[in-house]
């Protein structure tokens, strides 16, 4: 008896660390003070993020979500787009890099204003049901982030990416422009599209701390 009383108590200390864990990995966290709608009347608007926010490797080669700024905006299926994000002169060595996924709103779907964690895959779809707000355990429903494209500003880097980066299928863009990303694609659904911005790699000196702006447009609108 007393060794089934164990199993048992193991048992049910193993489904409640399960459970924990769960809620955990549900848990989607709140982006809608750094996260801005973009319109035919607003295409282009002055963000902030902090230089390695969008690749950082603390964070085991993903973006950090609070340290990046978000965007969002309705396409149509069929139109090209194009995302530029332009590191603000006074932020010298910064190096912007965009991943925008297709983000389908609407009943049982989690609100474009949460990201799935703390942290982000830069080149993923997530598709996660029974999504709960971190801050009151609120049901936010199933969270769809079909991902499109992602490209980060390879041009005059004081040091190339160490082979530390090259740990996922992050892109490099190089037009001859330092600080400068330029990503074009086919809106291939009607909707609600999400974009992250944020640093990569910066040079050496770039206050790691501070979040610079970033100034961002979105063309065809």
């Amino acid at each position: 008896m007393k060794m089934n009383f164990k199993m048992k108590s193991a048992t049910l200390g193993l489904a409640m660390a399960g459970l924990m864990a769960a809620t955990t990995a549900d848990a989607a966290t709140s982006i809608k003070a750094n996260n801005l709608p973009f319109t035919v009347a607003n295409p282009s608007q002055t963000l902030e993020a902090r230089p390695d926010a969008f690749y950082n490797l603390t964070m085991g080669y993903k973006g950090w979500t609070h340290h990046s700024s978000w965007l969002y905006m309705k396409l149509k299926k069929g139109s090209l787009y194009t995302v530029t994000a332009t590191a603000d002169p006074t932020a010298q060595g910064l190096h912007p890099g965009v991943a925008c996924w297709y983000r389908p709103q609407g009943a049982g779907l989690v609100s474009v204003d949460y990201a799935y964690a703390h942290f982000y895959n830069q080149f993923t779809s997530i598709i996660a049901p029974n999504q709960v707000d971190e801050a009151d355990q609120k049901k936010l429903g199933t969270m769809k982030m079909y991902f499109v494209i992602n490209g980060y500003d390879g041009d005059g880097m004081e040091y190339p990416l160490g082979y530390q980066y090259q740990q996922g299928n992050v892109v490099s863009v190089l037009d001859g422009t330092e600080g400068k990303v330029e990503l074009s694609f086919v809106a291939e659904n009607t909707g609600v599209y999400q974009c992250v911005v944020g640093g990569i790699n910066p040079d050496p000196g770039v206050n790691l701390s501070t979040a610079y702006p970033i100034n961002v447009s979105v063309g065809g609108l």
